[in-house]
């Protein structure tokens, strides 16, 4: 069921242009606008193929092929969608729209603005394992500084209380990460990932070696809190060769887990299994078993219209992807792309 829009502040990427030209360099390393950013590396570059042809709206665009019944919108809006995640409960889904954090039921409705600053951009939700909480980064329009904000939620999900700073970074943050006994959170930068304790100290666990970029390769926590798995790679003359990577959660070696590209871990409540993106060849949404180092495509990229941020919901049968494509070229003068968060059934 999509979202519906009744009651809900809409803020258009138009009605932006001003922070979206400051935050384009930044939203580049936060994942949803390395959507844009892989256009000009070319992945997304066939999105302006075929010369003037329109381009459907989501709501009219068919399942990927074989997904058919099993890849449902679960919003539909001419706005920028992404970083959708469950609530620990599996009742409830966060995720960005243009700069806020909105929250809907996971059966679909009307969502809820729970974040807005007229001076940032917040995006890259994620739900603390009590699910009383959110952290979410939230980049400001106004000089390079980022921070990890995080939100105390009631029984309902409303908030209890404006957001608070847990850490604030000179440069961009990237992707977030609860440890799941909820007794610390994980960040990226450009060049680390970060321990941030209950207390507030933080704790370089990872610094990447020189010329490499971790900014986009999004994060995530192994169940059993043993691991880190991160996407990663050296910076090349066409953009960055990203592949998954994971670390002791304490620190360490990373030890590479795919060959091929990848980015944007999810990973199945059982800890065997990731979803990730594969920006590269054969692109599109894989599925990686960690014991058998296999993985498989699950939903490949259409012509004008690409998938990212996979997460799996609590009991491990479904996830939510962003799904981006090239908008028609009449209403190109908004930025020309939308996203929407979809739900996708597994076998």
């Amino acid at each position: 069921m999509p979202v519906g829009t009744g009651g809900l502040r809409m803020v258009t990427i138009d009605g932006r242009r001003a922070a979206a030209a400051y935050l384009q360099p930044l939203l580049l390393g936060v994942g949803m606008a390395l959507l844009v950013g892989l256009l000009t590396a070319g992945d997304l570059a066939r999105l302006h193929g075929a010369g003037g042809a329109s381009v459907a709206r989501v709501a009219d665009m068919p399942a990927a092929g074989g997904t058919e019944g099993r890849l449902l919108p679960l919003t539909q809006s001419a706005a920028m969608d992404g970083f959708a995640v469950w609530s620990p409960d599996g009742r409830q889904i966060a995720f960005m729209r243009d700069g806020q954090i909105l929250l809907v039921q996971a059966g679909g409705g009307t969502a809820r603005v729970l974040t807005s600053h007229p001076a940032a951009w917040d995006a890259g939700p994620v739900w603390r394992p009590d699910g009383r909480a959110l952290a979410f980064v939230r980049l400001s329009t106004r000089d390079n500084r980022a921070q990890v904000m995080e939100l105390s939620l009631g029984p309902g999900g409303e908030p209890t209380g404006p957001p608070r700073e847990l850490v604030r970074e000179a440069g961009a943050i990237g992707y977030l990460a609860w440890d799941p006994r909820g007794e610390s959170l994980y960040y990226t930068t450009n060049n680390r990932i970060v321990r941030v304790g209950t207390g507030g100290g933080r704790t370089e666990v990872f610094r990447a070696p020189e010329g490499w970029d971790l900014i986009s390769g999004g994060l995530a926590v192994s169940p059993d809190a043993r691991w880190l798995l991160f996407g990663g790679g050296p910076q090349q003359p066409g953009g960055v060769e990203y592949n998954l990577y994971r670390i002791p959660a304490r620190g360490g070696q990373p030890e590479q887990l795919t060959t091929g590209g990848g980015i944007m871990p999810g990973l199945h409540p059982g800890g065997q299994l990731v979803a990730y993106r594969n920006p590269r060849g054969a692109s599109g949404i894989y599925l990686l078993n960690l014991v058998t180092g296999s993985a498989e495509r699950l939903l490949a990229d259409e012509p004008r219209a690409m998938y990212f941020h996979p997460q799996f919901s609590p009991d491990g049968r479904r996830l939510l992807v962003s799904r981006l494509i090239l908008a028609p070229r009449r209403e190109r003068s908004g930025g020309g792309f939308t996203s929407n968060i979809y739900m996708y059934t597994l076998e």
